[in-house]
């Protein structure tokens, strides 16, 4: 080494017996010199220190044989004159291999501190988006006594649950899957509500939801009964919204009577028509 320090001269000085105490043991010759190596660049910054507080000694010895898979044996020096001093053979290419070595551990070390953050920051974000999803909706179980999927009270009735969703702007019959409903909220979400009653996020609108369906003419009401509202079977044919105590058309039909028959006709083809079903709700009833 060319620094003159006592660092240095203990290096010089101490490198053969170091490494041939190790191959004393059974340690290959490579393994034993990158572990002396890598034990006195440790040492190197607080050698001062440790010159006046240890007996480096024997405390470096310990640590290169802790490096070296060996039991550390506190108290015992390091071994003298167990080899000559060879210059060939000397410290100075394994203190650079060494030092490359701790410096590509520590760039890895760096770059896993980097991933773990990355991790936490999505942990993070994950944990914020979780915390601040809104509740889920209430659900109860309750059979639809009506023949298509309806809404009244800030209630959505499915085939066999009602769930509590306020702000539902509209909503239309999931064809794919007829026991559930896509539904538009007043937040401008758009969600599938399935048959259990869970809301799913979709991506894109069906075309359907901001479509206004135009029916057929309704053979299967009377001539008091005006019509508010009419939506497509998923098998084919209408549903229709009536109020038997409708007169005014148009102009009054999103207005409720307090006095009137609400039901549901359902209308398998232009030409036939079932039986209505009366609509027992307060409020707005609507089908889509």
């Amino acid at each position: 080494m060319t620094e003159r320090s006592d660092f240095a001269a203990y290096v010089d000085a101490r490198w053969p017996d170091l490494v041939g105490g190790l191959e004393d043991e059974g340690v290959a010759g490579d393994r034993a010199r990158l572990a002396v190596a890598e034990a006195l660049l440790g040492a190197r910054r607080s050698w001062e220190r440790r010159v006046r507080e240890e007996q480096v000694d024997v405390t470096l010895w310990a640590e290169v044989r802790e490096r070296a898979g060996l039991a550390a044996r506190p108290g015992e020096p390091v071994p003298h004159a167990v080899r000559p001093r060879d210059p060939r053979d000397g410290p100075e290419e394994w203190l650079e291999r060494a030092g490359r070595t701790r410096a590509a551990r520590r760039r890895r070390g760096a770059q896993r501190a980097l991933v773990g953050l990355a991790v936490l920051a999505v942990l993070a974000a994950g944990w914020s988006w979780w915390a601040g999803r809104p509740d889920p909706p209430a659900v109860r179980e309750e059979a639809n006594p009506l023949p298509v999927h309806w809404y009244a009270e800030d209630e959505l009735h499915l085939q066999d649950v009602v769930v509590e969703l306020p702000g539902l702007e509209a909503f239309v019959a999931d064809f794919t899957d007829d026991t559930a409903v896509v539904a538009r909220l007043r937040s401008g979400e758009v969600v599938r509500v399935d048959a259990e009653g869970e809301l799913q996020p979709v991506d894109e609108a069906p075309p359907a939801l901001d479509t206004v369906p135009i029916p057929p003419p309704v053979r299967g009401i009377g001539p008091y009964d005006a019509l508010v509202e009419s939506v497509p079977l998923a098998g084919g044919g209408w549903a229709h919204l009536v109020d038997s105590a409708r007169r005014a058309g148009a102009e009054d039909d999103l207005r409720q009577s307090e006095t009137g028959r609400r039901a549901v006709v359902v209308c398998p083809t232009e030409w036939t028509c079932e039986e209505p079903v009366t609509v027992v709700a307060d409020g707005t009833v609507r089908l889509r």
